[in-house]
């Protein structure tokens, strides 16, 4: 059996994955306004904005620093197939908007918030037009992986829209135990796939402790996806492994040029910088809106002392460090 990690950074850190998860709570920040004030203060460091227009802006500015990015409407599991359907013309809105501004842009989404929580069906038909409109406007369009509970849903979506179009990424997610099969299967198909360690609270079937374990599956999952040669978008800030993947492609004489290396706005941006010297494709992940209370709790979990950076920023304390 995998020991746990019962460190006090690692309990606050589930902690905080289980607060987001708590819609009650949620419920509570999105109608006080007080607290929501105070708590959005200190998400604005890890967000573009609430609104597209603010967003579109910060990404021009990140586009001036020879950074990609790629945005996001934030949201997820949305119950109601009206409100889905807002959520895939407000990304049709992105779409339009990157085009129309000339930026070094792609976009990224939850299937959820463009209705798998109500029906696959409708999420597909979605996602399918959203992927037509990027494709003619030229933009990849990034699938990101959510609970494992929609891990199978998610991954049959995307073969099925593969089908179609060549534009449309996955996100795999190095601590479940099944990835280096759905690896080998995604490495099969078109579209960028792109490599995280893994954010969400799982059952200890069938997910690896965080810690070493993670870390043991990400650098051989990174491996066998380097070597592949298919697009790809390793997304970590854990030096370690940026290190390890600069290494490996340097000495195994591995082309760059499918390769991305992407990492969260407003966390750790002078290694994603670095990255950039180095001459390797770069991308920041931008997202926006108003249902960042769940995205603040897990920049927080996955380090917690940026707690300590967030009670500052939220009353008022200017910390360096901003990806700007």
């Amino acid at each position: 059996m995998e020991k746990r990690d019962t460190s006090l950074e690692a309990l606050a850190a589930a902690a905080l994955r289980r607060i987001a998860r708590n819609e009650s709570i949620k419920a509570y920040i999105q109608e006080y306004t007080l607290a929501r004030d105070v708590l959005l203060r200190a998400a604005r460091r890890f967000i573009g904005g609430e609104i597209l227009d603010e967003c579109l802006e910060v990404a021009a500015e990140v586009n001036e620093e020879d950074l990609a990015v790629t945005i996001d409407y934030m949201g997820e599991s949305t119950r109601n197939a009206g409100m889905a359907r807002e959520a895939a013309e407000e990304f049709s809105r992105v779409v339009r908007s990157i085009a129309e501004r000339g930026l070094n842009a792609s976009i990224s989404l939850d299937l959820s918030h463009i209705g798998m929580a109500v029906e696959a069906g409708l999420a597909f038909d979605n996602a399918s037009r959203l992927a037509g409109a990027a494709g003619d406007a030229g933009l990849e369009m990034m699938i990101s992986m959510e609970g494992s509970e929609r891990t199978e849903d998610v991954l049959e979506t995307h073969r099925r829209l593969c089908e179609i179009h060549g534009n449309v990424g996955i996100t795999l997610q190095a601590y479940l135990f099944r990835t280096t099969d759905d690896l080998r299967e995604a490495l099969e198909r078109p579209g960028r796939i792109r490599l995280v360690k893994g954010a969400y609270e799982e059952p200890v079937r069938i997910a690896r402790a965080r810690g070493e374990d993670v870390d043991a599956a990400y650098r051989e999952l990174m491996r066998m996806l380097l070597a592949s040669g298919h697009a790809c978008s390793i997304a970590t800030h854990d030096q370690e492994m940026l290190d390890y993947a600069h290494d490996f492609l340097t000495n195994n004489g591995i082309s760059r040029e499918p390769v991305e290396f992407e990492m969260l706005y407003g966390v750790e941006p002078e290694r994603l910088r670095a990255m950039s010297n180095f001459g390797y494709k770069t991308r920041v992940y931008l997202p926006y809106g108003r249902e960042w209370y769940l995205y603040l709790c897990h920049r927080l979990a996955e380090h917690p002392p940026n707690i300590y950076r967030a009670f500052a920023e939220a009353v008022g304390v200017d910390v360096p460090g901003h990806i700007r």
